[in-house]
């Protein structure tokens, strides 16, 4: 997991799997209204898919990442195989958006050596999170949003999902997540600025749930 070391109270809020138009659009309309900036960690295959939705969502200032071509376990790849889903995500954000990703997270946040030398080799930096709003745990938009809302601290990053799975509940509690967000004082900020505060902190422990 990734966070930074700050005393601000901000936090980043990151999307992994899209687009999807069933999840995606509600969410950047969502966006939208709560003037509230994302990343997003797009698919390859669905970038294709949608592109005026990538499109979209570079348009509408939030940032991109890649998220492999197919969405793979990468540690079920070889070095080579694993590259080539990495630059094959990456060289598709950049054909269809015109966005150049910075940032990569890999399918269900399992790594390797060589996945993070392939991503240093594109000019990528891998980042994962603190939190998820998606638990099983929580079976309601409610108790997902309350959720991230009871562990949130300074300088933690926010996973939800925009695809594969059924994600209505998580359209349905990104307004509460936002809306509680702005009640305990914190302000949602681009990725890129939320990396740029204080030092990096490794954190030992999280509940990986893609």
């Amino acid at each position: 997991m990734y966070r930074k070391v700050t005393e601000d109270k901000i936090v980043a809020l990151t999307f992994d799997d899209g687009p999807d138009p069933r999840y995606t659009v509600p969410i950047l309309d969502t966006l939208k209204e709560f003037q509230a900036p994302a990343t997003f960690f797009m698919v390859g295959n669905n970038v294709i898919s949608y592109p005026e939705i990538a499109k979209r969502i570079v348009a509408e200032g939030h940032e991109v990442g890649d998220h492999t071509m197919t969405h793979p376990r990468l540690t079920d790849l070889t070095p080579e195989e694993a590259y080539v889903e990495i630059e094959r995500g990456y060289q598709t954000i950049i054909d269809v958006t015109g966005a150049v990703p910075e940032y990569f997270r890999s399918p269900k946040g399992l790594t390797t050596d060589y996945v993070e030398e392939a991503v240093s080799s594109l000019g990528m930096k891998e980042i994962l999170w603190t939190v998820t709003i998606e638990n099983r745990a929580a079976t309601t938009p409610e108790e997902m949003s309350n959720r991230v809302l009871n562990k949130i601290k300074p300088g933690y990053i926010i996973l939800l999902h925009d695809g594969r799975l059924d994600r209505t509940k998580t359209v349905q509690a990104l307004p509460l997540l936002l809306k509680g967000l702005r009640e305990q004082g914190y302000k949602v900020v681009p990725l890129s600025e939320l990396l740029q505060q204080e030092t990096p902190e490794e954190l030992a422990s999280y509940d990986p749930l893609t």
